[in-house]
């Protein structure tokens, strides 16, 4: 399975688009055909059995009805009294017994054709069996009947002993053949009725009645819910009374349709029964115990659905034909400029940045290609950029280095002189010469041009000490600095410059001491420092753009520009220095840098 996966991830782009295409052909198709199919197959295997159950129902009703009638005509020979002396007379005890029994013969003919045959015309023949002389005292049918037949095998025929073991009760027979009063031993139904004496119970003899099963059918219509469907009615004993093929009438009905098809149901109605391939439905006569049994092949439910699945799947062919056509075909105009694009994203890959991409293309592909197109043109800018900026850091660390140079030189030169002055005993000099000395070193100090907040302080400190020196006590100095934030680092010489031009340009004429706060503390994710003074501002504002080259001296060569220059060179243009007027006079000017943990 983890294969099949993967070879599937594998695919190019047409075999998924195929792929993805016909699922949603086919899914679709296979759900709505067998949606249908079900429905119709369910809908049309409910309508079959319901109408094969009504036909049944209607069927035996019908037989029921016709063999009503026969119920009481069964009782006619105990009913008619002339009758019911014939069958209690005894011939062995009259004195002329073949002249009364050819009498009595004629007599009974004769109420048989009057008493019974002229109020149904479903009986074939009728023959009334008289038990004291063992003969057959009276029959419908008097051109036919086989003596040897009579003589020898018919009162022991089975269906004649279960009439006479019936003690009067009106008796159905089941599908046998007429041997009796039948030259060509047609196959009939028969129900029969044991005559009793109703005062002594003395078994006088039995009535036939004999149906033909040809004249059944006329009791009801052939209904053919499909073309193969089967109709059966059987008898008491699983025998086919009648079937639309005449060979199997007579058969056990287990020998016809397989002994699946056998229906033992009671007499509460219809019963359904499924096998593997027909249902089978059979509703029961209460009367006779016969069945009408309708055996419908599954197949030719399903027929239908045959058709439906054929054109389901020939339209899936067609479709499929033409979704892999149309497939390709937009495969391939993905493809293409797929592939144009890929080869020339190949070529940027290996560092050809002056690749152009057609921004001509519609659709996404288009819009791939320039917005890849726009890119490279902002990668180029941006690399253009850097290189500017590189180059302007390299310079300004250049003149930085240069300017270590000379201060280096003069900070061994002092250190002499700070010793020479500690021997005469000149304090003040010593301890100016300390501070300046320091300031040198902090200024020609090689390792990057990061350092920590609580160095530029010192520093800072230092060179405020020198100038206090060099102005006679003109100024005081106080310091606000946050402790949390004397560890974090900043880039060198940021704050000297706004000391300086502070105590240079704003402290420079005026007749009050001057004060200068530097404070320095953490807001708002970033590192703040400022420097204010109380002096006269600055006396024009174009000094801010002064060339990072400065005044001629030395230790005042980076200027504000520089700094400007160096926090956006560094740290980006959110990053800058203001400078603002102070409401009570002098000047307030903030640098605004990222908070550095570490080098």
């Amino acid at each position: 399975m983890n294969g099949l996966k993967h070879r599937i991830r594998n695919w190019n782009l047409e075999k998924k688009l195929i792929a993805a295409f016909s699922c949603f052909i086919i899914a679709p198709l296979i759900l709505i055909g067998g949606i249908i199919s079900w429905v119709y197959v369910d809908q049309n295997r409910s309508t079959v059995i319901e109408a094969a159950v009504e036909n049944n129902k209607q069927i035996i009703k019908n037989i029921d009805t016709s063999l009503q009638p026969l119920l009481r005509l069964s009782m006619f020979p105990i009913q008619d009294a002339t009758l019911y002396q014939i069958m209690r007379k005894n011939y062995d005890e009259v004195s002329n017994p073949l002249l009364e029994k050819g009498q009595d013969f004629d007599r009974v003919n004769g109420l048989i054709q009057s008493g019974i045959m002229l109020y149904t015309d479903i009986i074939d023949s009728v023959a009334i069996y008289h038990e004291n002389n063992r003969f057959i005292v009276g029959r419908s049918n008097l051109e036919y009947m086989n003596y040897a037949y009579f003589q020898e095998r018919f009162i022991d025929e089975p269906f004649v002993q279960t009439i006479r073991e019936s003690k009067g009760h009106f008796v159905p027979i089941g599908i046998h053949r007429d041997e009796l009063l039948s030259a060509r031993g047609e196959q009939v139904v028969s129900v029969g009725r044991a005559i009793l004496d109703p005062y002594t119970k003395q078994d006088l003899g039995f009535i036939l009645f004999n149906i033909s099963a040809d004249r059944l059918k006329t009791l009801w219509s052939e209904t053919a819910f499909s073309e193969q469907t089967r109709f059966y009615l059987i008898d008491e004993d699983q025998r086919i009374i009648h079937s639309a093929q005449p060979e199997e009438i007579g058969q056990h009905v287990a020998d016809v349709l397989g002994s699946d098809a056998e229906v033992h149901d009671d007499d509460s109605g219809a019963v359904t029964r499924v096998s593997r391939d027909v249902y089978t439905i059979s509703s029961s006569s209460a009367l006779t115990g016969w069945k009408a049994v309708t055996v419908v092949p599954k197949k030719d439910l399903f027929s239908m659905v045959y058709l439906m699945v054929s054109v389901l799947a020939l339209i899936l062919i067609l479709l499929l034909v033409l979704l892999i056509f149309t497939s390709v075909r937009i495969a391939r105009t993905i493809m293409k400029p797929l592939s144009v694009l890929n080869h020339k994203m190949k070529l940027v890959s290996q560092g050809q940045l002056d690749v152009s991409f057609d921004t001509g293309l519609q659709g996404e592909i288009g819009d791939i290609s320039g917005t890849v197109d726009q890119m490279l043109q902002e990668i180029r800018g941006l690399i253009s950029r850097i290189y500017v900026e590189e180059e302007e850091k390299r310079r300004l660390e250049m003149n930085a280095l240069q300017s270590q140079i000379r201060p280096h030189f003069i900070y061994n030169t002092l250190n002499v002189i700070r010793w020479m002055a500690k021997i005469q005993g000149a304090a003040g000099i010593e301890e100016a010469l300390q501070a300046f000395s320091s300031v040198i070193k902090f200024t020609a100090k090689k390792e990057g041009h990061v350092v920590t907040v609580a160095e530029e302080v010192e520093f800072l400190q230092n060179y405020t000490k020198i100038l206090d020196f060099r102005y006679f006590n003109k100024f005081d100095v106080t310091y606000n600095i946050d402790p949390a934030v004397t560890e974090y680092r900043t880039l060198k010489f940021l704050l000297q410059p706004l000391v300086e031009n502070a105590v240079f340009h704003g402290f420079e004429g005026i007749d009050y001491k001057g004060l200068l706060m530097v404070s320095i503390y953490e807001e708002d994710g970033a590192l703040i420092m400022k420097v204010e003074d109380n002096g006269r501002g600055f006396p024009e504002q174009g000094q801010l753009e002064k060339p990072a080259a400065g005044p001629s001296d030395g230790f005042n060569s980076i200027g504000l520009t520089n700094i400007r220059n160096r926090i956006r060179l560094h740290f980006g243009p959110e990053y800058d220095l203001h400078i603002d007027r102070r409401a009570q006079g002098g000047t307030v000017v903030t640098i605004r840098v990222p908070i550095i943990l570490e080098e």
